[in-house]
């Protein structure tokens, strides 16, 4: 009986050795595309490591047509960075989204504004 007892237990512990949590990505979202939405931006925003240094970049979008959607995708692997709205965004004709990096990393984002 206490054969059967410690062999569940390493079976739960090795079973828990291998499970990984994944790596939180900070995409932002906001709004939903529709059917007769169109592509108002799309564009690449990149910033290489700078050793010990926090790195930030504000991406400005004024247009003619109301955004619909916002869509800031972080690609490759994760280096810590955060896309957050500052001003404007859904049902407004302009937005400003800031790409700030962790300490001595940089950032890889597709931004895709949709709009009608």
């Amino acid at each position: 009986m206490k054969t059967v007892l410690i062999l569940a237990a390493l079976a739960v512990i090795a079973s828990g050795a291998v499970v990984k949590t994944p790596l939180t990505r900070q995409n932002l979202n906001i709004g939903t595309i529709g059917a007769r939405d169109r592509i108002l931006l799309n564009r690449n925003v990149l910033k290489y490591p700078a050793n010990n240094a926090i790195q930030s970049e504000d991406l400005i979008y004024r247009g003619n047509y109301n955004i619909t959607a916002i869509r800031a995708t972080e690609r490759g692997y994760t280096q810590y960075a955060n896309a957050f709205l500052i001003s404007g965004g859904v049902g407004r004709r302009n937005a400003t989204i800031r790409f700030q990096s962790a300490r001595g990393y940089g950032y890889n984002y597709d931004v895709v504004i949709y709009g009608r």
